[in-house]
């Protein structure tokens, strides 16, 4: 159902499978040597081919994204470069890789209401923000730069034994291709129509018995209220675009993870090719369809722009 740790900060992750023997086969690579471009490139291409439909995006889409630097990431080049290949290792070394199982909360907003960020917030600066956090029943942490969202996502990292990050796009596609295999999605549900997962403004979570919501009604998002007994998210009006705190339905639970479809847009370290100041968005958001924006769609915005649905989730791997 989903392999899920705890870690000594008490994230949760989830475990994406990579079959090995299915991924890898006739790729041979001597991991007691350092490897080279061209065994990267090779895994690379290995996985690219394994996502199949989910590299182009979802089924409505036919554009070019890569997993290259862009200026505003949060990284250098050479660090984008260091991070990019060590995941590639992990993932051929291993058969898989670590997820947050939420989308990124802010730290101390699963008790205080007050700890939320506005459009005049500050910008984030590390040692000062709070941190984020994968924990069930926080506010997502959002009106945040790809950037920022890579430096929080730098300090998530369990111990030092390991190098955490923004999830690179080979990885949406892969946790995509995870879903199709190992639940009872299939290909329509992630690629063309997420409605029977995810928090979209056409869909109808009915009791949820415990977390917080926020309406975006008017051009701007509402307080932050708490639900005391219970509370339906409706899908028509004006409560059908709503944010929801962390994992606190069922309804958008898959393989143990939670809001992979809708409620967030989610930033991931890749590219809109040809536009290379642009980041990328991947899942949704609570404003639109289910069909509209599937689990596997992607968007993009200038790296100077961050909203109120723009959220992201973490990844780590072994140094």
């Amino acid at each position: 159902k989903g392999i899920v740790i705890k870690d000594k900060n008490d994230n949760e992750w989830v475990w994406i499978e990579v079959p090995k023997t299915t991924v890898f086969s006739e790729l041979t690579i001597d991991i007691t040597n350092e490897l080279t471009e061209l065994d990267y490139e090779a895994i690379k291409d290995k996985l690219i081919e394994y996502v199949g439909v989910y590299r182009k995006g979802s089924a409505t889409q036919n554009s070019d994204w890569a997993d290259e630097w862009y200026d505003g990431c949060g990284l250098t080049s050479k660090e984008y470069t260091a991070l990019y290949q060590k995941m590639l290792k992990n993932i051929y070394v291993y058969g898989g890789f670590w997820i947050a199982r939420y989308e990124a909360g802010i730290d101390g907003s699963i008790d205080d209401l007050s700890k939320v960020r506005t459009e005049t917030s500050e910008r984030i600066e590390i040692g000062t923000s709070p941190k984020a956090i994968s924990q069930k029943n926080a506010i997502p942490y959002n009106w945040i730069l790809c950037s920022e969202a890579q430096y929080l996502s730098s300090e998530m990292s369990p111990d030092d034994s390991y190098s955490s990050s923004l999830m690179f796009g080979i990885q949406w596609d892969l946790v995509c291709k995870f879903l199709e295999a190992k639940s009872d999605l299939t290909v329509v549900d992630i690629n063309s129509n997420s409605s029977n997962w995810g928090n979209y403004r056409d869909v109808k979570i009915e009791n949820i018995k415990d977390g917080k919501y926020a309406k975006y009604y008017e051009k701007a998002l509402e307080n932050w209220s708490k639900i005391t007994k219970s509370y339906t998210k409706q899908n028509v009006g004006d409560e059908s675009r709503t944010l929801l705190s962390t994992g606190i339905s069922e309804y958008t639970k898959k393989m143990n993870i939670y809001d992979f479809a809708g409620n967030m847009w989610e930033i991931t370290l890749e590219c809109a090719i040809p536009n290379d100041d642009s980041f990328v968005l991947m899942g949704g958001e609570c404003f639109y369809m289910g069909g509209e924006r599937p689990a596997s769609y992607r968007n993009c915005h200038l790296t100077s722009y961050g909203g109120a649905t723009i959220g992201f989730r973490s990844t780590f791997y072994k140094k």
